[in-house]
């Protein structure tokens, strides 16, 4: 299986980042607390790939985004992901949970299901 890309958004309340509870019926990683994310389309930028999936997922505008880092991630399907993290530094909207089972506000980096993603957000917090 070839590599793909992904994106993942971070967005910060305070002291807190924005989590999604997938659903345990997901294909990809199922019943897992994670960042919010996902895959590039073909012709698509990171930034725009960014930005449509917080706006499916989440329902909010990124009007404003840093990048932060790139990880290695492999899936529990065996899929292979170049992950692209960015920073949302501005949208509009309120984040409600489209996809995810549910979503909410986490400040514990160890109640994340992912090794990957608490990499991101300790780097995030270096920064």
């Amino acid at each position: 299986m070839g590599e793909v890309d992904v994106v993942v958004g971070i967005i910060l309340k305070r002291n807190k980042f924005l989590v999604e509870h997938r659903s345990p019926d997901e294909d990809i990683d199922p019943d897992i607390i994670c960042l919010p994310g996902g895959h590039v389309k073909p012709n698509e930028s990171k930034e725009e790939a960014l930005k449509r999936e917080m706006y499916e997922e989440l329902g909010i505008d990124v009007e404003g985004l840093k990048f932060i880092c790139q990880n290695f991630y492999v899936a529990s399907n065996g899929e292979r992901q170049n992950a692209y993290c960015y920073l949302v530094t501005r949208y509009k909207g309120d984040p409600v949970g489209r996809s995810a089972e549910a979503i909410f506000w986490e400040d514990n980096i160890e109640n994340l299901s992912l090794e990957v993603d608490r990499k991101t957000i300790r780097k995030l917090r270096v920064l």
